[in-house]
């Protein structure tokens, strides 16, 4: 078995995320070893591989809560043949700690070569489904206009942590334009998914789930309308097209009808709401209800739709 097979196995990630192994793993030694074998790792390749990165015009990052699309998005955008999207690289974690910017790229470009490996796969701890795009180019752009990383819940902790994040990512990306894709789903279906995956009570979601829009207001504050571009999940499944080739133009790359006609059959019409997996009672619905009118880019949403 090759290590990348082995690494996405039922037994690795048992031991790795719920096993002896996820203490290790998880440890400040561990976690340094790791940033200096990736700070190798992406020097040789990025020095090999810089003209490889000279097209790059737009860097990517994502911020909002987890289980709201981010994934479909990145998938999708990086089926594109000018863009290479990887999926929960958590980049941001490397700008911190100092990684240039072709390190940054050659980093997302690992990212999304072995997420198409996989085949894409997500929801593992759900129901496993693949985001594979038929005849796409996921993990294989050749020229890429566009790099970045989908990492969503994680980056936006981080923007809360640190004000100065945004200016740092702008800086060391230069020449290419640094931007955010903030994706927006029904608060009912990530909150219920915290519940069931985190063990979480109604209380501890929903203040989890709200504390992070207050640092989701204050980036859209911090970050130029040009830099900043939102998707609701619900446009996406109902309007695949229209959706993914506002998000192309966003990044400033073009689209084709095959590859927007390949991304859409690749969305479920009808995906089942995750607000589903939780028995909600009527307080706690008018408690989500409430705290959604605090905060503009929640408008239109409620239990019901």
């Amino acid at each position: 078995m090759s290590w990348a097979a082995f690494a996405d196995s039922d037994a690795f990630r048992t031991l790795t995320k719920r096993g002896p192994g996820r203490a290790l793993l998880r440890s400040r030694p561990v976690s340094e070893l790791d940033l200096i074998r990736k700070r190798l790792h992406t020097t040789r390749r990025s020095d090999h591989a810089s003209e490889h990165f000279d097209r790059v015009t737009t860097f990517c990052a994502f911020v909002g809560h987890n289980k709201s699309g981010s994934s479909l998005c990145s998938a999708l955008l990086d089926a594109h043949p000018e863009i290479v999207l990887s999926d929960e690289v958590d980049l941001l974690r490397y700008v911190e700690r100092g990684f240039r910017r072709d390190q940054l790229f050659a980093l997302a470009a690992r990212g999304a070569r072995a997420e198409a490996r996989k085949g894409r796969i997500t929801a593992r701890r759900l129901e496993p489904y693949s985001y594979a795009v038929a005849g796409g180019s996921q993990g294989r752009a050749p020229q890429p206009r566009v790099v970045g990383d989908s990492t969503t819940g994680t980056s936006t902790r981080r923007f809360g942590s640190d004000p100065y994040l945004w200016t740092r990512i702008t800086v060391e990306v230069r020449p290419a334009r640094a931007t955010l894709l903030h994706v927006i789903r029904n608060p009912f279906d990530p909150i219920s998914v915290m519940m069931v995956r985190g063990h979480r009570s109604f209380a501890n979601s929903i203040d989890h789930y709200f504390d992070a829009c207050e640092t989701l207001a204050r980036i859209r504050r911090q970050v130029a309308p040009s830099q900043f571009h939102e998707v609701r999940y619900e446009d996406l499944v109902a309007t695949p097209r229209d959706t993914l080739r506002a998000m192309c133009t966003f990044l400033g790359v073009g689209t084709t009808a095959s590859y927007l006609d390949a991304c859409a059959a690749v969305v479920a019409p009808r995906p089942a709401p995750r607000r589903a997996m939780v028995e909600w009672t009527q307080p706690w619905i008018t408690t989500v209800e409430d705290r959604i009118a605090e905060h503009d880019f929640l408008k239109g949403y409620s239990y019901d739709c």
